[in-house]
């Protein structure tokens, strides 16, 4: 078998938790109007694009009213992002970033959403100079669960999917990285811990669970 020298991270509920305040929020202004947002509906989405989806028009449907679509998306937005910009850095993964540079590997990000998100978030988390390429949904056709976003990430880092591991929250995200023909380790946070995980490979609490000189010797010899 190769020899692991590369990790890819998802970013959004991998390396912070931006999935649960993102329904919260949301949550909050459909219950306003007196009307739920399903969650398995929304979870659908996670780790891929809401991109053809009308929230507010969905919204308007379950309420049977017109709502101002330009205050509420704002007052959502600012209600989302303070939150997010509160958030930390989700347990174990500052000890994976460590010991990965120590160890020589490479470290890639690899997202559905957009590079400035991405970017500005690990930025503030001082996390950028860490990584050795961040792939978004600003470098491909097509996001998760398609596996462009993980081909192009692995062709940018120099490594076989032979040579990698995922890490990722979604089932969306799982598909993207199977396909890929990485080995793919599950760690779902509070939207997504219900979701059917079975393709990975392993599934894990939180990365603070598992050390990564571990997860490297499983990934190694999966049998």
């Amino acid at each position: 078998m190769p020899e692991i020298t590369a990790l890819i991270f998802d970013f959004d509920g991998v390396i912070v938790d931006t999935e649960t305040p993102d329904f919260a929020t949301w949550q909050q202004e459909f219950r306003a109007h007196g009307v739920e947002l399903d969650r398995e509906l929304w979870s659908s989405f996670i780790g891929s694009s809401m991109e053809g989806f009308d929230i507010c028009g969905h919204l308007e449907d379950l309420a049977g009213q017109c709502v101002d679509r330009e205050a509420l998306q704002s007052r959502r937005r600012r209600r989302y992002i303070n939150l997010v910009n509160s958030s930390p850095v989700l347990p174990g993964v500052m000890e994976y970033f460590d010991l990965a540079r120590r160890c020589g590997m490479k470290i890639g990000v690899a997202s559905s959403s957009t590079r400035s998100w991405v970017e500005g978030h690990m930025k503030r988390l001082g996390l950028i100079g860490c990584v050795d390429s961040i792939k978004t949904r600003d470098n491909v056709t097509n996001v998760k669960p398609d596996p462009e976003l993980y081909r192009l990430s692995l062709d940018s880092l120099g490594v076989s999917s032979a040579e990698g591991i995922a890490i990722e929250d979604s089932v969306n995200g799982v598909l993207s990285a199977v396909t890929a023909g990485l080995f793919c380790v599950a760690v779902p946070n509070e939207m997504t811990k219900s979701m059917d995980m079975g393709l990975a490979h392993l599934k894990l609490e939180s990365l603070a669970e598992m050390s990564l000189k571990k997860l490297i010797d499983l990934a190694g010899d999966p049998a």
